[in-house]
């Protein structure tokens, strides 16, 4: 069940009588033929100001949000145009999820061309990520009063330059570094648009899929671009062929931005109630031109300070938080250990090759698509009624991923240190040592990988439906909280990306490090885990309010037109949705 069907169950409570019960569609409401909720009539009975027709759908479905009556409203876009707006932003973040691991099967061969110790090799990946967070931040403050079609363009151009001077980098550490946080700048900025872009042109009851979608495009390129990148780098270029790669993909990635995504940003409340006549004699070619400026008249706001400050302000909100601490240390160790393979396997017993460790990501990429089909598919089905207002649903779900992810991190770290370390055996009083490897099964090693990165994936999708559950589907009280634990979920993956190599590196050798770091962020993704469950299961209703007065948002946009009271973890949304 939506949540437009539990906000619709909560207002038929109220009333006496439902001459016809309205009901869901596709994931939309469908208005009955007893409905109350005819606001022309209601307005002509009362003598208030005669607002706009509710529209619907083909099907009687409501659509929501409403949109104008410009054309220009990407509500009202054509299929085709929407699409292809659609497509081109999910091959921009594509793109940006690959550039982000394409280094994990290579970073002891960075490290020994930079002549650098090996977690300044994995901060290469870190430090870019902390940037990104601080860019998102960035990035949402300018999208609400300049729009977003600048932003993903500038972003765009600053990762491809960036990644073109990094090709041509051969042993300065400090400029293959400057040229990666500029890379994140870049990423940071683009992927934190994209959700939003995405609500801005479809519908709510045409959203499922195409978020389906982009959190499918993010995991697979995320964690399966390794295994191609692996391959790339197995020639005299090395790992500037990964470079090279992305970097052609990426100047057509811009060139699909500028003629196939207009700005998607548009400012309904400022937009006339009446269509202004149409020109016929514009051609549909410079019409379709027009749309592609930067900036257009409704994606401009004034600047205020209250609005700009919003997505600072939900840094600080208690939902941004617990959830962060939720979901960020087991998605900040899978990314740490998936840039300490390369310090595992490259050195002897192994000595793994950057092609044969990208294999290692085969059963990661695997896992996280299928456990995360598979949960969200169980959770829409455990959404309909009557189970749609289970407490338990999504709690269960984060449990079920942070109990698989600390598996496969604690097998992973046993296994690997119980097959590499070395032993010394007393055979006749004499001392030899035993340099253990070629029993080590690598598919077994992948699979308790891909174990700990499915279960990170799980925990961090449901811990974002927690927060786009919390409230109606247009409150701004959902963004600003999603939004802004992003954020410090960026921030905290990439202290890990820099903090697993030097814990694994530590005084008692590589070996000995992993197994210790792993029980370590065992322990601390289990306590911080259970203690925010059971703080949000026992206080939601005190957070939310928390967070509304954090946010300085209204109690009516909180819950929507009707002001319906939030109540955490009885979502009615599948996590795919986050």
């Amino acid at each position: 069940m939506d949540r437009v069907e539990r906000e619709l169950s909560q207002l038929e409570t109220r009333s006496p009588t439902t001459p016809q019960r309205s009901h869901i569609k596709n994931g939309a409401l469908v208005r009955g033929a007893g409905s109350t909720t005819n606001l022309d009539a209601r307005s002509e009975r009362d003598g208030s100001p005669k607002r706009m027709p509710t529209k619907f759908a083909p099907g009687g479905i409501e659509l929501i949000p409403q949109p104008s009556s410009l054309p220009a409203d990407p509500l009202n876009w054509s299929k085709l145009k929407k699409e292809c707006a659609y497509a081109s932003l999910i091959f921009g973040v594509a793109l940006v999820c690959a550039s982000k691991t394409m280094f994990v099967t290579v970073n002891a061969v960075i490290a020994t061309e930079l002549n650098v110790t090996y977690p300044a090799a994995a901060a290469l990946t870190g430090v870019p990520y902390i940037f990104g967070g601080l860019a998102a931040l960035k990035g949402h403050v300018l999208s609400r009063f300049f729009g977003k079609r600048w932003l993903y363009l500038v972003s765009s151009t600053a990762v491809l330059v960036a990644m073109v001077w990094n090709m041509h980098i051969i042993s300065s550490y400090s400029a293959f570094m400057v040229s990666r946080i500029f890379q994140g700048l870049g990423w940071g900025t683009f992927e934190a648009l994209v959700a939003g872009s995405i609500s801005d042109i479809f519908f709510v009851h045409e959203r499922r899929i195409r978020m389906n979608i982009f959190n499918a495009v993010t995991i697979f390129s995320t964690w399966g671009f390794p295994v191609l990148g692996g391959y790339l780098s197995q020639n005299m270029q090395g790992f500037r062929n990964q470079i090279m790669v992305i970097n052609i993909m990426q100047a057509f990635s811009i060139v699909f931005l500028i003629f196939m995504a207009p700005e998607t940003t548009f400012d309904r409340s400022s937009a006339p109630l009446m269509p202004p006549p149409s020109n016929n004699d514009a051609s549909s070619f410079k019409t379709y031109i027009s749309a592609l400026r930067l900036v257009t008249p409704y994606s401009v706001k004034k600047f205020t300070l209250s609005a700009a400050m919003r997505p600072i302000r939900a840094l600080a909100a208690p939902s941004t938080i617990l959830t962060a601490l939720l979901t960020a240390p087991l998605l900040g160790t899978a990314f740490g250990i998936a840039n300490t393979v390369s310090l595992l396997f490259s050195a002897m017993p192994t000595f793994l090759f950057p092609s044969h460790m990208g294999f290692l990501f085969i059963m990661p990429v695997l896992f996280a698509l299928v456990t995360y089909s598979a949960t969200t598919y169980i959770s829409y089905l455990r959404s309909k009624p009557p189970n749609h207002l289970s407490e338990s649903r999504e709690l269960l779900i984060s449990i079920f991923g942070m109990v698989i992810g600390v598996i496969g991190l604690l097998s992973f770290g046993l296994y690997t240190m119980a097959n590499l370390l070395p032993q010394t055996v007393d055979a006749n009083q004499t001392f030899t040592l035993v340099v253990t490897g070629a029993d080590l099964n690598l598919n077994t090693a992948s699979a308790l990988f891909g174990l700990l990165v499915a279960g990170a994936v799980v925990l961090y999708y449901s811990g974002m439906s927690h927060l786009s559950s919390a409230s109606t589907p247009n409150s701004p009280l959902t963004t600003e909280l999603e939004n802004a634990s992003k954020i410090w979920v960026e921030f905290l993956v990439g202290i890990w990306i820099i903090g697993v190599p030097m814990w694994v590196t530590g005084t008692g050798g590589t070996l000995v490090g992993l197994k210790d770091t792993s029980i370590a962020l065992t322990v601390v993704s289990v306590v911080l885990g259970s203690t925010v469950g059971a703080a949000t299961w026992a206080k939601g209703k005190e957070i939310s309010r928390i967070d509304g007065r954090v946010l300085k948002i209204p109690v009516g946009e909180m819950g929507g037109s009707a002001g319906l009271p939030m109540q955490r973890w009885k979502t009615d949304e599948s996590f795919l949705e986050a």
